[in-house]
């Protein structure tokens, strides 16, 4: 089954059978390998994402069991924009009543690259006024906006004079799993600490160790994985609740069916150790949360006292750099003291910095380089031989 779209008269490039899945930078080709081991095929490379078509099933399926995404985004309409008047004029052909009750408020999420539009919130605006211009004529009324919690967001995207507007079927962005509540200071996304362990072919036979593990991400990421907790398991809210042709029977179907695929996760086998005590009382709350308090082994420590009971067969890490964190070159000479003398049974660690000078100080070896984004800095994951 396909939400099929009503597309405006000028769109006749935009294929209404496509969804697009969006992902941070760099993620492009560990999403398309994600999406395949889902099951889904047809996959074409976009900009920053990836094409998929368009069902219910596959909608369902990114949303709640992808790792790396960002959003799902549903087009609705796509059409050459040469000017301001066109976008608010092709927006309005749009039949808006049909996704927006006006009991339900939107957002609009905007990225625009145009000549004549040089602000991005200022095209929302835009597409804002069409909507509300719409559902007024035909109720009566126009519906609310909420920027924070809406219950429908939207998406405009223009380039090279060409606007898509789509409807986000993820709501909040799928790096919210639900579960952090609250972040220490420069957090890992979801979706990163995702990556880094696909990249490090992390799997539920390793025992992992994060001896900066900050918040619990790297942590939780991989109990989840080495579960088979699906990566929506603790939201609550979603964009596509609110498609006009969804059937919860459908979607209760599909979770309940994931959800019975989940398995007991192995003592000890996930640990992790932080020295600062806010960070600690962070991550345990993170754990309790999301039930592994128990499995997980977490310790209060710094790294150069950091003694596991077990010993690691694969470190994954990200540990303190930048300007916005602190990070004299002594906790990387600890790190690497660390990795050769507590870590035997691991051949080789992941670590995420900016810096390779830091790098440097573990006296490791580097294996591999990934470059990727966090935080608004470009990071690289060191491969290094213990």
């Amino acid at each position: 089954m396909s939400f099929k779209t009503e597309m405006s008269s000028n769109s006749s490039t935009t294929d209404p059978s496509m969804i697009f899945i969006s992902c941070a930078d760099h993620l492009e080709q560990l999403l398309k390998s994600e999406l395949k081991s889902l099951g889904i095929n047809d996959l074409r490379l976009g900009f920053r994402g990836i094409y998929a078509p368009n069902t219910i099933e596959n909608i369902f399926k990114v949303n709640y069991l992808s790792r790396l995404a960002t959003r799902v985004l549903l087009p609705l309409a796509q059409f050459a924009c040469p000017d301001t008047d066109t976008l608010y004029n092709e927006a309005k052909k749009i039949p808006w009543a049909d996704y927006i009750d006006i009991s339900k408020t939107f957002a609009i999420d905007a990225n625009i690259n145009h000549p004549q539009i040089r602000h991005s919130l200022y095209g929302a605006q835009l597409v804002k006024d069409a909507i509300c211009d719409v559902i007024r004529e035909k109720k009566g009324e126009r519906p609310s906006v909420d920027v924070k919690n809406p219950d429908i967001q939207l998406n405009v995207f223009i380039q090279n004079k060409r606007a898509t507007i789509s409807l986000d079927t993820s709501g909040a962005p799928l790096y919210k799993r639900g579960w952090k509540e609250t972040s220490t200071e420069a957090g890992l996304p979801e979706t990163l600490a995702a990556a880094i362990l696909v990249r490090a072919n992390y799997s539920e036979r390793e025992i992992l160790c994060d001896p900066f593990c900050g918040a619990g991400t790297f942590l939780i990421e991989a109990a989840m994985m080495a579960t088979k907790t699906p990566a929506g398991f603790f939201r609550k809210k979603w964009g596509f609740l609110h498609l006009p042709h969804f059937k919860i029977e459908e979607w209760e179907e599909f979770k309940n069916h994931w959800d019975g695929q989940r398995v007991a996760l192995e003592s000890q086998k996930i640990i992790g150790s932080d020295t600062d005590p806010h960070s600690v009382r962070i991550c345990k709350e993170h754990l309790r949360k999301t039930n592994f308090e128990r499995e997980v082994l977490l310790i209060h420590t710094p790294v150069a006292k950091f003694s596991p009971p077990r010993s690691p067969t694969l470190v994954v890490t990200d540990p303190p750099f930048g300007k916005r964190l602190h990070a004299p070159p002594q906790i990387y000479q600890d790190l690497g003291q660390f990795l050769k003398t507590k870590c035997p049974s691991a051949p080789w660690s992941y670590l995420l910095t900016s810096s390779f000078q830091l790098v440097k100080a573990t006296g490791c070896s580097v294996l591999s380089e990934w470059e990727v984004k966090h935080g608004g800095l470009n990071v690289t994951l060191y491969q290094l031989a213990n």
